[in-house]
């Protein structure tokens, strides 16, 4: 039986784009919104037919529902269609509104679809909307000259270039991704990456999972028989660092004996630099040799040894920054490959994340060790049969959950997206395995006392329980923080803008609260005089620093 063949979505308000691929590119199927079986081409009815792709936002979603197999959506930017077939203004501005509609459609797939790969496709060197377009994780963009031979080669290879990300994505060892357009486009590169010679670049706040996608996903990605070898550079003294990733010959400096270093020991495997910022220049130059030959002196000698690595490093810190103040190398900042780096988005910027990634960590934190023997011991208190398992339900628990339910009211994961998260997913982990743990051992208690009531398999964690979780991760934040501000949290960061823009942030979720959502009553607190458009510009503001009404509202 031959493999399905890979279906694309075009979208677009004419029919240049979609005439340009059915001559040119026949080895994919084309969703569209008729139920004639294809190809298109071989149609009898083609001539005149409007039904072989999307021509505005509405057709898109009936394709897509039609559809659901889509592979890639290769979508046009300008639209000249009337008023009431495009998208209200929300990302890009109000001028821009057709020759940027594309743009507007993109938001509109990443918000039903995070995870589906999008195309845009511009047939001028538009510059407006590469900005916005990045920050919605479009996969590609792609100029077209014209509809020719040359213009159908390019937009081919780019399909076949996303195809290759997403073909055959391997097991992610319980790493949560979750449904985020960020997260995925993380995930695809990192597939892609691993298995290449390169030096792997991760960035994000602390906390938000880089030693974890470094362990679970890019080791595993790159095919390698040889250890997965983690340094966390911030742990160590700067006069011991060399010595450690290098290692020593006996003599090298006082008290040093032979030992082989990390490098030695990653051999064939994965080398994991975390907080890579903190390496002394020499250090850095030292690396940076070993990355260039794949060779490494030990202290005290004078041959290199060869080394098979592959090297993934990852920092919070503005490398970039760092160069410009000479505390990093730039040739060392370019040979760790910044161009395909992989950037971790926080966690209050993921929020439609959170379900996901709360259930993944109650499992894993019942998974084995003290937690799982507690399980164990309710199981056996309560009475209950079957394997041994623990789930994670909001609101209420789900039809057909196996095991122990701990069940979350909906108050409470309304005040868990309220949180800002500034310790981002180890920060929610020690919050709910704190939750699970306390809830778990009351339970046992009563089980043990003749005194449970109710399903023994369904434990409600007490939205009381949660609010002192959060009050002590608060205080705790504050008695941190290195300054205050009209009771804004401020936080430091490695540039100012960073700082700033955290702030109006948690200016505009403040006003978006206290206002119920009106952007209007917003505007006027924020703006001079009676801009007809302020509501507008307040909203895309709004956007533009990552929140989002839908996740807020908790929709």
């Amino acid at each position: 039986m031959s493999a399905r063949r890979p279906k694309l979505l075009v979208v677009d308000d004419g029919d240049r784009y979609v005439g340009l691929l059915h001559a040119l590119l026949r080895d994919y199927d084309y969703a569209t919104r008729c139920d004639l079986p294809g190809p298109c081409w071989e149609c009898p009815q083609r001539a005149g037919c409007t039904l072989t792709h999307a021509h505005d936002a509405a057709e898109t979603e009936t394709a897509l529902a039609r559809h659901p197999d889509v592979d890639v959506v290769l979508l046009d930017v300008a639209f000249e269609l009337p008023d009431e077939r495009l998208l209200p203004a929300r990302v890009v501005p109000e001028r821009h509104r057709r020759r940027l509609q594309g743009v507007e459609i993109l938001a509109q797939l990443r918000r039903r679809r995070g995870d589906l790969p999008v195309v845009l496709m511009t047939s001028e060197e538009e510059l407006a909307f590469e900005g916005p377009a990045e920050a919605l994780a479009v996969d590609e963009l792609i100029t077209l000259a014209g509809a020719d031979a040359f213009d159908a080669r390019a937009l081919g290879l780019l399909v076949e270039r996303i195809l290759a990300r997403t073909r055959s994505l391997p097991e992610t060892g319980g790493y949560a991704f979750g449904q985020s357009a960020a997260m995925a486009r993380v995930r695809r590169d990192a597939v892609v990456l691993a298995p290449t010679s390169l030096p792997i670049l991760v960035l994000g706040e602390t906390g938000t999972g880089k030693s974890a996608l470094a362990e679970r996903v890019i080791h595993p990605a790159t095919g390698r028989d040889g250890p997965f070898v983690a340094v966390d550079l911030a742990a160590l003294p700067e006069a011991l660092i060399a010595a450690e990733l290098f290692g020593t010959a006996r003599g090298a400096f006082s008290g040093a004996v032979e030992r082989r270093g990390r490098f030695e020991e990653a051999h064939g495997g994965t080398l994991f630099l975390d907080e890579v910022g903190n390496l002394p220049l020499e250090t850095q130059r030292m690396l940076l040799l070993a990355l260039w030959d794949g060779r490494v002196t030990r202290l005290g000698e004078s041959a290199p040894r060869s080394v098979d690595v592959k090297v993934v490093a990852a920092t919070n810190a503005d490398l970039e920054a760092k160069v410009r103040d000479g505390s990093f190398r730039a040739d060392l900042y370019a040979r760790l490959n910044p161009a395909a780096r992989l950037v971790l988005p926080p966690l209050r910027e993921r929020l439609a994340d959170l379900p996901e990634l709360m259930r993944g960590l109650v499992k894993k934190k019942l998974a084995a060790g003290p937690d799982r023997a507690l399980l164990a011991d309710y199981f056996e208190a309560a009475d209950l049969r079957g394997a041994l398992h623990a789930e994670l339900a909001i609101g209420r628990p789900d039809e057909g959950a196996h095991g122990v339910r701990f069940v979350l009211s909906r108050q409470s994961y309304a005040d868990l997206r309220a949180h800002d998260w500034p310790g981002n997913v180890r920060e929610l982990e020690l919050l709910l395995a704190n939750a699970v743990v306390f809830a778990l051992a009351d339970a046992l208690g009563a089980a043990r006392e003749g005194r449970a009531a109710g399903d023994a398999d369904t434990i409600p964690i007490p939205a009381k329980l949660v609010r002192e979780l959060l009050g002590a991760v608060r205080r705790g934040e504050a008695s941190g923080a290195s300054a205050s501000a009209g009771g804004f949290d401020v936080r430091p960061r490695a540039q100012l803008r960073d700082v700033a823009r955290d702030l109006e942030r948690q200016l505009f979720l403040r006003l978006y609260r206290a206002t119920k959502g009106d952007f209007d009553a917003m505007a006027e607190r924020l703006l001079d005089g009676t801009d007809p458009s302020g509501a507008r510009k307040v909203r895309l503001r709004f956007n533009q620093l990552g929140l989002r009404v839908r996740e807020i509202d908790g929709e």
